[in-house]
C-alpha cells in the first residue's frame, strides 16, 4: 500500500553526544540545547502528557485527500488514523505493549523485531528530550543551504541500525527536516525525508501544524488544523483492534 504515513514528531536530548567537526560549528549539545529551548524548554514539555492532533492527509499529486487523527500518551501509547478515499481506514498503534498496523490491503499485523525498535523510537512522547538516549552517536557535519534557508545538518547514529540526519535551523533553532531509510513489508528500503513546518505555539511548546514526507515515489503531506494537549484519553484507544 502505497502512502503509508507514520507521523514522526522528533526532538532532542542534551548529554553524551559528540561536538562539531569544523572549528566554526557549534557542538551538538549547544545545537540540541537551543532546539529544546526554542520548543519551550524543558519543563514546559514534561507538562504535556497527551496530544490530539486533527487535520487532513494529502497526496497532492493524486488529488487524494482525507480526515486524519493522531493521539498520544506519555510515555509511548501512539494511534494514528487516516482515512482514504475509496480505499478505507489506515491505523497504526501501540498501547505500551504491543504495536500494530492496520489497513484494507495487509491486514491487522503486530510490529516487532527492528521495525519495533524504529517504531518505538520514532513514537515516544518525550523524544525531543531523548534523542541522545535514541541516538548515542552525533555529530555535527556542516551548515546547508535548504529550500526554508540554512540549517546546522547533525548526523545521528542509534546504537543499531542506519545513520539518520537531522536539519536545524539556524535561525530559529528547530527542527526542519529529518532525512532517513525506513523499511517496509509494503516497499522494502524505502529513503525518506520529513521536513517541519508552520511551528506554532499551543499550551507553552511549538509544534509543527504541517508536515511533509517525500520518497522517491511520492510526496504526502499532513496539515493540522486542531491540536489539543493534556485532555483525557482513554488508554483502551490504543489496543489492537480485533481480527477480522
Amino acid at each position: 500500500m502505497k502512502h503509508m504515513f507514520g507521523l514522526l514528531i522528533l526532538s532532542s536530548t542534551l548529554n553524551g553526544v559528540c561536538t562539531g567537526e569544523g572549528t566554526n560549528l557549534p557542538s551538538v549539545e549547544e545545537i540540541l540545547t537551543r532546539y529544546v529551548d526554542a520548543i519551550g524548554g524543558k519543563a514546559a514539555i514534561e507538562k504535556i502528557s497527551t496530544r490530539v492532533m486533527k487535520g487532513t492527509f494529502e497526496v497532492p499529486a493524486e488529488g487524494i485527500s482525507g480526515p486524519a487523527e493522531i493521539y498520544a500518551k506519555a510515555p509511548d501509547l501512539f494511534l494514528s488514523s487516516i482515512q482514504y478515499p475509496d480505499f478505507g481506514n489506515v491505523l497504526e498503534g501501540n498501547n505500551g505493549k504491543t504495536a500494530w498496523t492496520k489497513n484494507p490491503d495487509s491486514g491487522l499485523r503486530e510490529i516487532n523485531g527492528t521495525e519495533l525498535t524504529t517504531f518505538k523510537r520514532d513514537h515516544d512522547f518525550y523524544r525531543e528530550l531523548k534523542l541522545n538516549t535514541f541516538f548515542p552517536r552525533m555529530t555535527v557535519k556542516e551548515r546547508v543551504n535548504l529550500d526554508s534557508g540554512q540549517a546546522y545538518l547533525v548526523e545521528a547514529a542509534p546504537a543499531g541500525g542506519d545513520i539518520e540526519k537531522l536539519f536545524f535551523d539556524l535561525k530559529s533553532g528547530l527542527l526542519i527536516r529529518r532525512d532517513f531509510e525506513r523499511v517496509t513489508i509494503d516497499e522494502g528500503i524505502t529513503p525518506v525525508k520529513i521536513s517541519y513546518e508552520d511551528y506554532r505555539e499551543v499550551d507553552g511548546v511549538k509544534l509543527p501544524f504541517t508536515v511533509t514526507q517525500a520518497t522517491p515515489d511520492y510526496v504526502t503531506q499532513m496539515k493540522f488544523t486542531e491540536i489539543k494537549q493534556n485532555i483525557p484519553i482513554d488508554t483502551t484507544k490504543f489496543d489492537k483492534p480485533a481480527a477480522p
